[in-house]
Parts: structure tokens; C-alpha cells; sequence
């Protein structure tokens, strides 16, 4: 059976186009009997980093426990991809200070662009070391060569996320993850599950993914959040 214990990607108020606290994700969390969860607001290259400071990402080791009501908490962000080099809209000294990073395309940061301009983000992002997880990997609005990329994400062991909440709202997404998971399959590619919640009550939200991998008979084993222990092994920073 497949399951995941941790949500890897979710946001907060910090977000501003998000409407629950941490404290308010974090019991949700331990109600749906989840034993971990990443705080990934993005960063302010998205547009909304002008309402608190740049040191929130910075301080967050130290200002969040490790444990708050027996959830694991991970501490990390959505960062931005630039421009179709791979630049991040944060310093390597803020991710050095992060348990994980995400690195996602969104429109109003980096325009669509044409698959060839795509396969080069992707390309200069496998290469980041501080990249832990593709953002959104199915979003229809940047398609890439989806074999060529997913084999360079496996020579860079980097995560490849299938995000539930991008099914209903992003352009060819369950197509595209559906794709991309059996690539995954083929090549032997980590993935996560994250329910992106914008709002407590999908914290954990993984259903469709989950019906999903099941038609493809996706092998749990590639499944990097189905615990803690199964995360920390992807991810040995982790590692208390």
C-alpha cells in the first residue's frame, strides 16, 4: 500500500496568498497521523518577500523546534527559478541554513518559453547542489524532454515531486506527472508527494497522486517521504 507520512510541500501565512499559520498546519498534521512536515513558503522572488524580512528563512532552525506536538518539523522554501540559466531568488548563504529546498517555475517570475529554454532550466538546476526537490515537475506550461530530463535528475539524485494540488489547477498536470512517474519508474528517480497546501485542511492531501502512482504500479521504494527514516535516507542532512 502506498502512503507518505511526511507532507514535503506546504505553506503559510508568510506566503501571503496562503491562509493558515504553521501552528494551525501542524495540527492538522497530527490529526491526519502524519509524522512530519516541511514549511516551504516561497520566496520572495514570487513577489511576496516584501511583507517580512530576509532573515525569516535564516532564523527558522532556530526559531521553529524540531518537534512541535510529535511532528517533525522541516524547514525549508520554495525558491524561484530566475530566468531560464537556474538562478534562485535566494543566497547559497540562506539554503545552507535550510534542511530543504525546493525549485519550482512559476509564471510570473520566469515566462514560458519553448522546450528547448525549459530542458536548460532544468538542466542548470539538476546541476545545483543545493537543490533537493523539482518543484511542480508536471505543470503544463513548462514542458520539457521529459526522458532526457528525468535521466540527468537521476545522474544528480535529485527528488522529483508529484504535487497533488497541481492535477485540478495546472495546465496538463496529471498527464504530465503521469508521464513523468512512469520515467521515474523506468529510471529508478526518487519522487515525493506533497499536497502544496495553500490552507490547512489539505495538508496531507495526496489522494490523487496516490490513485495515480497506483495505475502505473509505481514501486514504493522510489517513494522518499513515506517516513521519516525513508526521507532522512534521501536526504541524510536531515539527519539529526
Amino acid at each position: 500500500m502506498l502512503e507518505a507520512k511526511i507532507d514535503t510541500h506546504t505553506h503559510t501565512i508568510a506566503s501571503i496568498h496562503a491562509y493558515s499559520t504553521l501552528l494551525e498546519n501542524i495540527n492538522v498534521a497530527q490529526k491526519k497521523g502524519l509524522t512530519g512536515l516541511a514549511v516551504t513558503d516561497h520566496a520572495p522572488g514570487l513577489g511576496v518577500g516584501e511583507t517580512f524580512p530576509k532573515s525569516y528563512f535564516g532564523n527558522m532552525r532556530k526559531a521553529i523546534p524540531e518537534i512541535v506536538n510529535g511532528i517533525r518539523i522541516i524547514k525549508g522554501v520554495e525558491a524561484n527559478i530566475m530566468d531560464y540559466d537556474g538562478n534562485l531568488d535566494l543566497p547559497t548563504s540562506t539554503f545552507q541554513k535550510l534542511d530543504l529546498v525546493i525549485a519550482s517555475c512559476h509564471e510570473k517570475v520566469v515566462k514560458p518559453a519553448s522546450v528547448e529554454e525549459h530542458n536548460q532550466i532544468w538542466e542548470n538546476i539538476a546541476k545545483n547542489p543545493w537543490v533537493d526537490i523539482i518543484g511542480h515537475s508536471g505543470n503544463g506550461h513548462y514542458d520539457f524532454s521529459h526522458e532526457k530530463i528525468i535521466k540527468l535528475f537521476k545522474e544528480y539524485d535529485k527528488i522529483v515531486e508529484i504535487n497533488s494540488s497541481s492535477f485540478p489547477h495546472r495546465k496538463n498536470a496529471r498527464k504530465n506527472c503521469y508521464d513523468i512517474a512512469l520515467l521515474c519508474k523506468k529510471y529508478g528517480v526518487k519522487i515525493t508527494i506533497s499536497s502544496d497546501a495553500h490552507f490547512a485542511t489539505d495538508i496531507g492531501n495526496f489522494a490523487e497522486s496516490f490513485n495515480m502512482l497506483k495505475e502505473i504500479d509505481f514501486p514504493e521504494e522510489l517513494i522518499v517521504n513515506r517516513n521519516l527514516e525513508t526521507l532522512i535516507e534521501a536526504l541524510p542532512k536531515l539527519e539529526k
